[in-house]
Protein backbone atom coordinates (compact mmCIF):
# COMPACT_ATOMS: atom_id res chain seq x y z
CA UNK A 1 0.00 0.00 0.00
CA UNK A 2 2.86 2.40 0.82
CA UNK A 3 4.40 1.73 -2.58
CA UNK A 4 1.10 2.39 -4.34
CA UNK A 5 0.73 5.75 -2.57
CA UNK A 6 4.36 6.62 -3.34
CA UNK A 7 4.02 5.68 -7.02
CA UNK A 8 0.73 7.61 -7.34
CA UNK A 9 2.25 10.67 -5.67
CA UNK A 10 5.31 10.49 -7.90
CA UNK A 11 3.16 10.17 -11.02
CA UNK A 12 1.09 13.21 -10.01
CA UNK A 13 4.22 15.21 -9.28
CA UNK A 14 5.78 14.35 -12.65
CA UNK A 15 2.52 15.13 -14.43
CA UNK A 16 2.30 18.52 -12.75
CA UNK A 17 5.92 19.29 -13.58
CA UNK A 18 5.31 18.44 -17.22
CA UNK A 19 2.24 20.68 -17.43
CA UNK A 20 3.94 23.52 -15.57
CA UNK A 21 6.92 23.64 -17.91
CA UNK A 22 4.74 24.93 -20.74
CA UNK A 23 7.37 26.66 -22.79
CA UNK A 24 9.33 28.83 -20.38
CA UNK A 25 11.49 31.40 -22.15
CA UNK A 26 14.24 33.90 -21.52
CA UNK A 27 14.49 37.36 -23.07
CA UNK A 28 16.43 37.29 -26.32
CA UNK A 29 15.93 33.56 -26.96
CA UNK A 30 13.85 32.35 -29.93
CA UNK A 31 10.47 30.95 -28.86
CA UNK A 32 8.62 28.43 -31.06
CA UNK A 33 4.86 28.32 -30.64
CA UNK A 34 2.19 26.26 -32.32
CA UNK A 35 -1.21 27.87 -32.87
CA UNK A 36 -2.82 28.14 -29.44
CA UNK A 37 0.52 27.55 -27.73
CA UNK A 38 1.65 29.56 -24.71
CA UNK A 39 5.04 30.64 -23.44
CA UNK A 40 5.74 32.14 -20.04
CA UNK A 41 8.48 34.22 -18.50
CA UNK A 42 8.77 36.11 -15.21
CA UNK A 43 7.38 39.25 -16.90
CA UNK A 44 4.48 37.91 -18.99
CA UNK A 45 2.50 35.16 -20.64
CA UNK A 46 2.33 35.07 -24.43
CA UNK A 47 -0.08 33.02 -26.55
CA UNK A 48 -0.14 32.50 -30.33
CA UNK A 49 -3.80 33.32 -30.99
CA UNK A 50 -4.26 33.38 -34.75
CA UNK A 51 -2.91 33.70 -38.26
CA UNK A 52 -4.61 36.83 -39.52
CA UNK A 53 -3.36 36.57 -43.10
CA UNK A 54 -1.18 34.40 -45.28
CA UNK A 55 -0.78 35.76 -48.79
CA UNK A 56 2.83 34.64 -49.29
CA UNK A 57 3.76 33.56 -52.79
CA UNK A 58 3.96 29.74 -52.82
CA UNK A 59 7.33 28.09 -53.38
CA UNK A 60 8.40 27.57 -57.01
CA UNK A 61 5.77 29.94 -58.41
CA UNK A 62 5.97 33.43 -59.86
CA UNK A 63 3.80 36.11 -58.26
CA UNK A 64 3.34 39.78 -58.99
CA UNK A 65 3.33 40.54 -55.27
CA UNK A 66 5.47 38.71 -52.72
CA UNK A 67 2.70 38.67 -50.14
CA UNK A 68 2.92 38.58 -46.37
CA UNK A 69 1.91 36.57 -43.36
CA UNK A 70 0.36 38.13 -40.26
CA UNK A 71 -0.19 36.73 -36.78
CA UNK A 72 -1.74 37.82 -33.51
CA UNK A 73 -0.38 37.23 -30.01
CA UNK A 74 -2.14 37.79 -26.71
CA UNK A 75 0.11 39.15 -23.99
CA UNK A 76 -0.26 39.14 -20.22
CA UNK A 77 -1.61 36.78 -17.63
CA UNK A 78 -5.16 37.87 -18.46
CA UNK A 79 -4.49 37.97 -22.24
CA UNK A 80 -5.99 41.45 -22.57
CA UNK A 81 -3.12 42.97 -24.55
CA UNK A 82 -2.74 42.11 -28.20
CA UNK A 83 0.23 42.26 -30.55
CA UNK A 84 -0.14 41.94 -34.33
CA UNK A 85 2.99 41.17 -36.30
CA UNK A 86 3.62 40.53 -39.99
CA UNK A 87 6.45 39.25 -42.16
CA UNK A 88 6.75 41.20 -45.38
CA UNK A 89 10.01 41.42 -47.34
CA UNK A 90 9.71 45.18 -47.93
CA UNK A 91 8.33 46.16 -44.50
CA UNK A 92 10.65 44.77 -41.79
CA UNK A 93 9.15 47.17 -39.23
CA UNK A 94 5.86 45.22 -39.40
CA UNK A 95 7.59 42.22 -37.82
CA UNK A 96 8.02 43.95 -34.47
CA UNK A 97 5.95 45.82 -31.93
CA UNK A 98 6.73 47.23 -28.51
CA UNK A 99 4.44 46.75 -25.54
CA UNK A 100 4.99 47.25 -21.84
CA UNK A 101 8.75 47.81 -22.05
CA UNK A 102 9.38 44.85 -24.37
CA UNK A 103 9.78 44.36 -28.10
CA UNK A 104 8.04 41.38 -29.68
CA UNK A 105 9.74 40.38 -32.95
CA UNK A 106 8.37 37.79 -35.38
CA UNK A 107 11.20 35.88 -37.03
CA UNK A 108 9.57 33.01 -38.87
CA UNK A 109 6.20 31.50 -39.76
CA UNK A 110 6.09 27.88 -40.85
CA UNK A 111 5.18 26.07 -43.00
CA UNK A 112 5.88 28.09 -46.10
CA UNK A 113 3.06 27.81 -48.70
CA UNK A 114 3.40 25.32 -51.55
CA UNK A 115 1.44 25.55 -54.78
CA UNK A 116 -1.76 23.54 -54.71
CA UNK A 117 -1.59 22.79 -50.97
CA UNK A 118 -3.63 24.41 -48.23
CA UNK A 119 -2.08 25.00 -44.83
CA UNK A 120 -4.28 23.87 -41.97
CA UNK A 121 -4.41 26.34 -39.07
CA UNK A 122 -3.11 23.72 -36.63
CA UNK A 123 0.03 23.29 -38.77
CA UNK A 124 1.29 26.84 -38.23
CA UNK A 125 4.34 27.34 -36.02
CA UNK A 126 5.90 30.72 -35.33
CA UNK A 127 9.27 31.80 -33.98
CA UNK A 128 9.25 34.97 -31.87
CA UNK A 129 11.92 36.79 -29.87
CA UNK A 130 11.09 39.04 -26.92
CA UNK A 131 13.63 41.63 -25.78
CA UNK A 132 13.62 44.40 -23.19
CA UNK A 133 13.61 47.93 -24.60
Amino acid sequence: MKHLILITGLALLLGAATCDSNNQYQLGDPIRLELGGRATSPHDVMQFVSVTEDSRCPEYTNCIWEGQVGIQLSIGKDGRESVKLALHPEQPEAAQQSLGGYIYRLQKVEPYPKAGQNIRMEDYVITVVVEAI
